[in-house]
């Protein structure tokens, strides 16, 4: 599919390329319609919510095409306080002007693949740049093709990226995914691992803490291996992470329950009780 140049003066609200080869998906997915699924669990969703809450830099991976990484990355967006901006990137045209005047701490950069796939994806020098930004102090949702979070930094350290290792410590989780066919031979898309990254002298170095065997089994997600994440990671009290994920838990699970599933209904929903 072809796409314009950009124009310089196009505001970085507006996603550009931001579902790669296609115009728009069939129907943008909700977090709730992803539990629904069985992509994830709604404790998994709240921990998440918690983190995206903090401005979590999050990588989105997975090797097979059409895994749902980027209606992954696009559902988590609903969990980011409303007074954060978006900033979208614009891949191979990114010039990073914004960093002249958005406030790193309320803003948030988004980027729809690490690639050289297509010249709306991110690649070159670029690269380095974003995660320049996320040192200075923005948060961050990408995606990108990789197996693992080591698989991913393996990429993002090599020819012709180079970035250096120090700077992927600012990353806090990598999201991998996968894909398959059910019993009935319908497609399923299943998150398969969270892995949290820790800065060891320089290094980023993985950490699995939820886990999925294999396709169509269970999603391991020990609440106090993820509550204690929260509390180390985003600076969350132990006790606080403990109570609060528990109750965005029994939200998310109500949500489903009742039907709400719709991205814009479950996005007020969110915000209504955030507000509360």
């Amino acid at each position: 599919m072809p796409h314009r140049f950009p124009d310089p003066a196009k505001r970085h609200e507006e996603p550009f390329g931001w579902w790669g080869y296609r115009s728009e998906p069939p129907s943008p997915l909700s977090i709730v319609e992803l539990i629904a699924l069985g992509s994830l669990d709604a404790r998994t969703a709240a921990f998440l919510w918690m983190a995206m809450a903090r401005r979590a830099t999050v990588l989105v991976i997975g090797v097979p095409p059409e895994a749902g990484k980027t209606t992954t990355l696009t559902a988590l967006l609903a969990f980011l306080s409303p007074d954060v901006r978006l900033i979208y990137l614009r891949g191979w045209y990114e010039r990073f002007d914004f960093l002249d005047s958005a406030d790193p701490a309320r803003s948030y950069l988004l980027c729809n693949e690490i690639s050289p796939h297509l010249p709306t994806y991110l690649w070159g020098p670029g690269v380095r740049r974003l995660f320049e930004a996320v040192r200075a102090g923005y948060g961050m949702g990408a995606t990108l093709h990789a197996a693992s979070a080591a698989d991913a930094f393996q990429t993002l350290t090599s020819f012709p990226l180079e970035v250096p290792p120090e700077l992927l410590c600012g990353v806090d989780l990598v999201l991998t995914l996968g894909v398959g066919t059910g019993p009935s031979g319908e497609t399923l898309r299943r998150l398969m691992r969270i892995e949290v990254i820790h800065n060891r002298d320089g290094q980023p170095e993985p950490e699995t803490i939820a886990e999925r065997d294999v396709l169509r089994g269970p999603l391991d997600s020990r609440p106090g291996r993820l509550t204690g994440v929260l509390a180390a990671r985003f600076g969350y009290d132990a006790e606080v992470a403990i109570a609060e994920m528990a109750r965005r838990e029994r939200f998310l699970t109500r949500l489903q329950e009742d039907g709400v599933l719709g991205v814009d209904a479950v996005r007020d929903a969110i915000r209504e009780f955030a507000g509360d």
